[in-house]
């Protein structure tokens, strides 16, 4: 029973992101990341001795304990490049905002060079 709930579930994960890929709701190149995490709880949940095969290569004598491990590095990558990607876009935001205030200053200055120049109609007169 157990199965098929992971099963629906691993399936549910990645029609999930690919609708959101598809609403421009999420990055492309994130939902990569989670889409196979989505295809690695379906086939886990098809060939649950899968993990019992890796864990015996690897020598963790509890199988549950890689799924914990995966897991583990699963989110740490991912909280990871979230952090990478607030680095940059907070670069781009300070970057911005120096643009910003200098076209502010060469507005402000070129509506003051303006004023200060006479008219063409006071200068004929």
């Amino acid at each position: 029973m157990y199965r098929i709930f992971f099963a629906f579930f691993g399936i549910a994960a990645i029609i999930y992101i690919l609708i959101k890929v598809k609403k421009n709701k999420f990055s492309e190149s994130r939902s990569i990341f989670w889409v196979l995490g989505g295809i690695a709880i379906f086939l886990l949940s098809i060939f649950p001795k899968t993990i019992d095969k890796i864990s015996a290569i690897l020598g963790i004598n509890h199988p549950p304990s890689l799924l914990f491990l995966l897991a583990s590095i699963f989110i740490i990558y991912s909280v990871f490049k979230l952090e990478e990607e607030i680095t940059l876009t907070k670069e781009q935001l300070k970057d911005l905002a120096h643009k910003n205030a200098i076209l502010e200053n060469k507005l402000i200055e070129g509506s003051e060079n303006r004023q200060k120049r006479p008219d063409k109609d006071t200068l004929a007169k």
